[in-house]
């Protein structure tokens, strides 16, 4: 082999070395960067589950606190109506 296909041969096994740790790298940045909007992603479903919890307990203090008035509003009706029918 002459020197110049010798230089031909290393310059093709660089280029083709490089190609492979070029691509190895780019895959891996590809990686890292779907693994971070992953992990954003799962931060925001879990922060909007968070808020549905708290809406969720606020909703429910709602409804006892309306339980409650209704039961106390028909408690003061059934005073009134018993009332009105012993002076009518």
């Amino acid at each position: 082999m002459t020197d110049s296909q010798i230089g031909v041969i290393m310059g093709a096994t660089v280029l083709t070395l490089g190609t492979i740790v070029l691509v190895t790298v780019i895959i891996q940045f590809a990686a890292t960067w779907r693994a971070r909007a992953a992990m954003a992603r799962d931060e925001a479903y879990r922060g909007l589950a968070e808020q549905a919890v708290t809406a969720r307990t606020a909703a429910a203090a709602l409804d006892q606190k309306l339980a409650d008035e209704l039961a106390d509003v028909r408690t003061r009706l059934t005073a009134i109506e018993k009332m009105l029918k012993e002076v009518g």
